[in-house]
């Protein structure tokens, strides 16, 4: 220790790089001192995150756990589904295979019924062929007989319902000869037969009162009818008187009165002409032209040859009777045979 003091210079020259030494030293451990505390940090740091990440290793094993137990559960699910759907197709499989069966029973009720059904409408519908040819056959005879128009259309519209009935393909020109036939019917104008027929009576009656041409010669009471007087004197006188009276009759007849008839004559004048009209009425009835009109031109010529047709009767008489004769009361009538025909020619006949 006493060099340093010793040599002046020396000592001079070794102070100032002592030092420096120091400062190194010191700057040194501040230094380290960082260094660890940076190191305790990061070391700490490194503990945070190291736990951190455990804890979320241990939220990812949780889910992990859960997942797989839903898994689990849905793996269960899924084979309890699988064994049910294999169940649920069993039971299909049996129920088809017991379906299969089916087509072949229904078959079998189809021709059943299909048999039943012949059994059961063979005669229902031999029976409505029959009676639609029952009722053209009427349509026909009421037509031609009795000249009844609307009877024969009825009859004509009833075979059609019963042939529609049938629903048979080979009756179609049948009932589309019937719609011709009805349509031809109902184009007749029909005359008022009930109107004429009432016109005619009317005019019988009429002709009952019609005033006849001529004078009339009325007889004369007989001596039985009269009351004679009393008295001797006064009943000679009526003899005598009614004597002469009896023996001569004078009338004065002019030209324009006609001859005379008598009562008989003149009852039978109308009763001819009654019987005109009367023949006329019949004759409406029966449809008979020719008849009707020659007695209407008949009853015609009678009245204007012996009845008066300067009276107001005489003449409203004529005018009907001249009103009546040109009615046709027998107009043209179609054919409606030839439906019948087609009827019959599709009946099927027996082997």
């Amino acid at each position: 220790m006493d060099h340093p003091s010793t040599e002046p210079s020396g000592s001079a020259v070794s102070a100032p790089s002592v030092e420096p030494g120091a400062r190194r030293v010191h700057s040194f451990s501040r230094f380290t001192t960082a260094v660890a505390v940076l190191a305790l940090a990061a070391a700490g740091y490194a503990l945070w995150r190291l736990d951190a990440t455990r804890d979320r290793l241990d939220q990812v094993n949780d889910l992990t756990h859960t997942l797989e137990a839903n898994r689990a559960a849905l793996r269960a699910q899924l084979d309890a589904l699988a064994e049910e759907g294999l169940r649920e197709r069993q039971r299909l499989e049996s129920r088809l295979d017991a379906l299969a069966t089916v087509p072949k029973q229904i078959q079998e009720i189809t021709s059943s019924i299909e048999e039943l059904r012949g059994r059961t409408e063979g005669p229902r519908r031999a029976w409505s062929r029959a009676e639609a040819r029952y009722l053209l056959e009427l349509a026909q005879r009421r037509l031609l007989l009795e000249r009844d128009v609307d009877t024969a259309i009825l009859a004509l519209e009833s075979a059609d319902a019963q042939l529609a009935q049938l629903r048979d393909g080979t009756l179609a020109e049948v009932r589309r000869q019937v719609a011709r036939d009805i349509q031809a019917l109902r184009a007749v104008r029909q005359p008022d037969t009930v109107g004429i027929l009432a016109r005619l009576a009317s005019a019988e009656e009429q002709a009952m009162r019609a005033p006849v041409k001529g004078i009339v010669a009325v007889e004369r009471p007989t001596r039985a009818s009269r009351t004679p007087p009393e008295g001797m004197l006064a009943r000679a006188w009526a003899v005598a008187r009614g004597t002469l009276t009896d023996l001569i009759a004078v009338r004065r007849v002019d030209d324009g009165g006609g001859s005379i008839v008598t009562a008989e004559e003149q009852l039978l004048r109308r009763q001819h002409l009654q019987l005109l009209l009367f023949s006329a009425r019949t004759a409406a009835l029966r449809h008979d032209r020719a008849t009707y009109r020659s007695s209407l031109a008949a009853a015609r010529s009678w009245l204007g040859e012996f009845f008066d047709l300067n009276e107001p009767a005489t003449a409203v008489l004529l005018d009907e009777i001249q009103a009546l004769e040109p009615i046709d009361i027998d107009p043209p009538l179609p054919d409606i045979s030839v439906s019948l025909q087609h009827l019959e020619r599709s009946i099927p006949r027996a082997p």
